[in-house]
């Protein structure tokens, strides 16, 4: 399955999903989602592999690895936001994708999606 041109948002807080999705379309982005459970997110996901993803790390104290993983595996780009950075799966598994600490400002999480799309882009050519 070919990457498409949507980026994937999954945040438990349904406030903050729908605030990064307004950042993201005024910003000119497609957006995926937002998805607010693992399992939704997943689903999602089974049906189009998006080109990044905004990621919360606990969904509902359910941590969001598996999706992670599966779309690093895909080449989808991945940005984690999380109130909670001190994951040992960013310190080894992780590490080289970006981390947005939340409160995230919209500047920054816009700078961090745009760094990695470009680099995936370059990557490609």
């Amino acid at each position: 399955m070919s990457l498409s041109n949507r980026i994937l948002i999954v945040d438990d807080e349904a406030l903050i999903a729908f605030d990064f999705e307004m950042t993201l379309v005024d910003a000119g982005y497609d957006v995926l989602g937002p998805a607010t459970s693992l399992d939704e997110a997943l689903d999602m996901v089974s049906e189009e592999t998006p080109r990044a993803a905004v990621l919360d790390i606990d969904l509902n104290a359910r941590p969001v690895w598996p999706l992670a993983r599966k779309l690093r595996e895909s080449g989808t780009h991945i940005v984690f936001v999380s109130a909670n950075l001190r994951h040992e799966e960013l310190a080894t598994e992780f590490k080289s994708e970006p981390r947005l600490d939340k409160p995230v400002c919209e500047s920054d999480l816009l700078k961090a999606l745009k760094q990695g799309l470009a680099e995936r882009a370059a990557h490609c050519h």
